[in-house]
């Protein structure tokens, strides 16, 4: 009988010791896979629209096809950025020509589906021109309701970026 009161509440007292941080641990992982996931995709997707851009220049507009567009190239990298949202994504998009001034644009992608741009410029369209497109994707993560940033430590929502530079090859 005396040794049963004295472990009536040990189970509980485990869970408290051992189950809450378990719970926290796990979200944890579960929020830097989501992280990585979203930067992996990010790299992917932005080397995908430079690929693009690169096969699509002056030889192709030569041989008959239509100029691309900063809308086609949008969606491009966005039907190749699977689970990051369009609305949260910046892209920078600057093309250099061989003689001649940098062009860049700046939007959001979201944005970038609508607009009606030649990209690449003619001038930077011609083969060994160089091409490049910047992601950034503020991503903000669950773990931040747990440590808000008050004190001496404010911890700031990661960038994550996709970066290509590509040669204009047609």
């Amino acid at each position: 009988m005396i040794r049963h009161r004295r472990q009536r509440g040990s189970a509980m007292l485990e869970f408290v010791l051992c189950g809450i941080p378990m719970i926290f641990i796990w979200i944890g992982i579960i929020q830097m896979a989501i992280g990585m996931w979203h930067y992996v995709v990010m790299v992917h997707a932005v080397k995908t629209a430079g690929n693009y851009i690169a096969h699509h220049g002056s030889f192709y507009i030569a041989s008959g096809n239509s100029a691309k567009r900063i809308q086609d190239v949008a969606n491009v990298l966005s039907s190749a950025a699977i689970g990051v949202p369009a609305s949260k994504i910046s892209m920078t998009w600057t093309a250099t020509p061989e003689v001649g001034s940098t062009t860049t644009r700046t939007c959001i992608l979201s944005a970038c589906k609508t607009e009606a741009t030649t990209w690449p410029p003619t001038a930077a369209s011609f083969p060994g021109s160089v091409v490049t497109v910047k992601a950034d994707f503020v991503y903000k993560s669950a773990l931040a309701m747990f440590v808000p940033g008050k004190g001496a430590v404010k911890f700031k929502a990661p960038n994550l970026g996709g970066y290509t530079r590509q040669v204009v090859l047609f």
